[in-house]
């Protein structure tokens, strides 16, 4: 994403506005709504939008990591979902005190674990 509502937000159908797609599954946040609030108000203003904007919000080690300003501390939804912790480094991340999370999870699954691809294509069987 890029950073977490630096570039990017999506609207539900009901018109809630999120910073990104799996937002809704952070605890503690309340998101707008472009019925209630103009969309710049909710982007600028909005607590939710700002609760990890910019770089002050990082732990170690993702506050003194040369990459920070690149990957902003990666994920706060998939930090959150591995970690409990929505200020945790993302696990993808080499540094991560919980980067083992992801090896344990993709360890668990093979390629002979996939079914089968299928292509479909629309018209055709």
């Amino acid at each position: 994403m890029g950073g977490w509502a630096k570039d990017v937000l999506n609207i539900t159908p009901e018109g809630k506005v999120l910073p990104c797609h799996a937002a809704e599954s952070l605890p503690g946040l309340t998101f707008d709504n472009v019925k209630d609030k103009p969309l710049a108000d909710i982007w600028y203003e909005s607590n939710a939008f700002n609760r990890f904007r910019g770089l002050d919000w990082m732990k170690e080690p993702c506050r003194s990591c040369p990459r920070k300003e690149i990957d902003f501390g990666g994920c706060r939804c998939q930090a959150f979902a591995l970690t409990g912790d929505p200020e945790a480094t993302d696990p993808a991340c080499s540094l991560s005190p919980h980067h083992h999370l992801m090896a344990e999870l993709t360890g668990k699954f093979t390629a002979e674990d996939a079914p089968p691809f299928i292509y479909r294509r629309i018209g055709r069987a």
